[in-house]
């Protein structure tokens, strides 16, 4: 892996050829931030396919489903959230094999999108006869985002038409939180509505300044049981203080403890270079740990970008400079480059000095666009 420009190095990476699929000729990046890894499936030229892996909880989210058949079937079964930025074909052709990988007795699986999603869910699930599975039939919870609210649908697959759930609202762009972490979106223009994602977990739990004095508590183990209590949502566990009192995990932690921010990751493909496009990029990857953003063309090929709604090399660099990032990983360059990689590093390192570089690349002769904007 070569440093970044500024000298700093690469933060918790690892690059190996091959090392998660048998897509052996593209680099795969990994990137541990905390609790998590987050790694490009397809590497940085294939279908968009970004994986999480919450490793305190043997659970992965995934960004985008391009072609997933190179995944292993155990990381389908753990898949508790797929968050889709739209639906053109390399941004969703992998749902087929998720879904056949999601026949038994699994929880219902999440999806996220912009308006529509349901439309092309259901089309896909439709398309298929479920006359075998008998009740084993895959589940999900569709999600459409309309700016201050989710419109939401429960799926089953072979079970009639989708059922009609309660809207949920959107606060600051908030479509999901949990005890250790929240998604936030962006909606995004491509000629089509297209979502980015911001991963953001919540840091350490401390006390907050004389919150002990204020409940009559002292420091102990207790406090210990109570992080435990918050952190493996156990809301209900009683906890003793020592002050005399006992109290609900939930009720306790809300009044002594606060909650540090982590570092995110950050993941947008497909959008043009607009100024809305780039001030709504800007605040969601602000500050981020990792963004992984697309960088489809060089800057000599800049009519084509304009023309098909996507990033050059400039632009995505412009992004991660103004957010601050700690690293930019770019990917979803055009396979009319699939030659010249090098060249690709090397205008964007003209332009910022937050890129991660992988050290070594090959290139197959066989390589094809797989959508006709690229």
């Amino acid at each position: 892996m070569q440093q970044n420009h500024n000298g700093r190095g690469a933060f918790e990476i690892s690059v190996e050829l091959g090392a998660l699929t048998s897509n052996g000729h593209d680099p795969q990046i990994v990137v541990r931030v905390g609790p998590a890894v987050a790694s490009l499936v397809n590497g940085i030229g294939g279908d968009p396919l970004m994986q999480l892996r919450l490793l305190h909880e043997s659970r992965s989210l995934l960004f985008d489903m391009g072609d997933s058949g190179r995944m292993a079937l155990r990381s389908a079964h753990q898949v508790t959230d797929v968050f889709i930025t739209h639906c053109h074909a390399d941004h969703i052709g992998g749902f087929l094999w998720f879904l056949r990988s999601r026949i038994g007795h699994f929880p219902s699986c999440r999806l996220f999108g912009p308006p529509g999603l349901l439309g092309h869910i259901a089309g896909m699930v439709r398309g298929l006869l479920w006359d075998r599975v008998e009740d084993r039939g895959p589940k999900f919870i569709v999600h459409e985002w309309h700016g201050d609210h989710l419109k939401r649908w429960q799926l089953n697959a072979g079970a009639g038409r989708p059922e009609a759930l309660e809207d949920l609202p959107t606060p600051a762009g908030v479509i999901h939180r949990e005890t250790e972490f929240r998604i936030r979106a962006a909606m995004l223009d491509h000629g089509t509505p297209v979502m980015a994602y911001a991963w953001e977990p919540f840091g350490k739990l401390n006390v907050r300044k004389n919150a002990l004095e204020e409940i009559d508590a002292q420091a102990g183990p207790w406090l210990h049981d109570l992080k435990l209590a918050v952190l493996r949502k156990r809301p209900d566990e009683l906890i003793s203080p020592g002050n005399g009192a006992t109290y609900r995990a939930e009720d306790l932690a809300a009044q002594i403890l606060i909650q540090t921010a982590g570092e995110p990751v950050v993941y947008a493909t497909d959008f043009a270079d607009t100024p809305e496009n780039i001030d709504r990029m800007t605040d969601l990857a602000r500050g981020a740990h990792t963004l992984f953003c697309e960088a489809s063309f060089m800057v000599s090929d800049v009519d084509q970008a304009k023309r098909t709604g996507h990033l050059t090399t400039e632009a995505t660099a412009r992004i991660a400079n103004a957010a601050g990032v700690r690293q930019l990983v770019a990917f979803h360059f055009s396979h009319r480059y699939a030659r010249r990689r090098e060249q690709v590093y090397a205008e964007l390192g003209q332009f910022t000095d937050r890129l991660i570089v992988p050290e070594k690349e090959t290139v197959s002769s066989g390589c094809q666009p797989t959508q006709s904007d690229r």
